[in-house]
């Protein structure tokens, strides 16, 4: 690679992103760019501790999770805790806990979840069939398998030809295609419902 391509390759920023991760701040809310390896962070703005660390659920887990890395649940593993925070969520598991995603949350289970889900973007993938006890707020909303619950989205909800929802779907747009299922009432919404959290304490 000669220097030409690589100072392309920095004014796209590519350069930038292979090395440094965003972040921001459960405290203050200041976002921010750190290595990608670190495993933990101090918030430049007021000087907060913040984990980065993935973290990988195979058992009963009964602590709260707070981290600005990804969670993976295992389809042995079983959170029950207060709160669940992170940047992308996994779920092939059981869930009981309050959960907050800065990105995805993506599900891939059968069973009841106990908690509201706040995130970017919510998946339910085939094969799945899940009861959400708690409101589902979110950005984006793909649901690909049978869910009961009541969705809440600032954009688009897409039905996919093996979804079904038994609940009530709010959000700006609903697309249902061939084959998908909504048991529930549909509410088109012309503003922005506010599905972000405020910054978690």
């Amino acid at each position: 690679m000669n220097a030409n391509s690589i100072q392309k390759m920095k004014d796209l920023g590519m350069y930038r992103n292979q090395y440094f991760k965003d972040a921001d701040c459960f405290d203050c809310g200041h976002k921010f760019k750190t290595s990608r390896s670190a495993r933990s962070a101090n918030c430049p703005a007021c000087g907060a501790y913040i984990s980065l660390e993935d973290v990988e659920i195979n058992m009963n887990a009964t602590q709260p999770v707070k981290t600005r890395g990804d969670v993976i649940i295992r389809k042995r593993g079983h959170l029950s805790a207060s709160s669940l925070q992170c940047r992308d969520l996994r779920c092939f598991g059981n869930l009981e806990a309050n959960v907050v995603c800065s990105s995805d949350a993506i599900f891939k289970a059968t069973g009841t979840v106990i908690g509201e889900i706040r995130c970017r973007r919510f998946i339910v993938e085939k094969g799945s069939d899940l009861v959400f006890k708690n409101p589902i707020r979110a950005e984006e909303v793909e649901i690909q398998a049978r869910i009961t619950g009541n969705v809440f989205s600032s954009g688009l909800v897409l039905i996919g030809a093996n979804g079904s929802v038994n609940g009530d779907v709010t959000a700006r747009s609903v697309s249902i295609e061939p084959g998908g299922e909504l048991n529930g009432a549909m509410n088109i919404v012309r503003g922005k419902p506010a599905t972000r959290p405020p910054a978690a304490s």
